[in-house]
């Protein structure tokens, strides 16, 4: 779990994101660029970061947090 919380705390974006997802519960790579203010291209490199890291998981086309997603953006909100 703290290699998960330095991974994610060691780039303001994947936070960004995490935290997006925590609180928003589903968005699609267009409303994740709209809401961080970045490219789409960027944002997609931050998902598939994440996904190899089992904190997110897609479904239709939509992101959401995985149960140890939601664990690590609970404790890295309180960091």
């Amino acid at each position: 779990m703290e290699d998960m919380i330095g991974f994610v705390t060691g780039n303001k974006n994947r936070q960004k994101l995490l935290s997006l997802l925590g609180s928003k519960h589903e968005l699609d790579v267009d409303r994740l660029a709209k809401n961080m203010h970045i490219a789409s291209p960027s944002v997609k490199k931050i998902i598939d970061e994440l996904l190899e890291k089992g904190l997110i998981k897609q479904d239709n086309g939509s992101y959401s947090l995985t149960e140890l997603g939601d664990a690590v953006e609970k404790r890295v909100r309180t960091i």
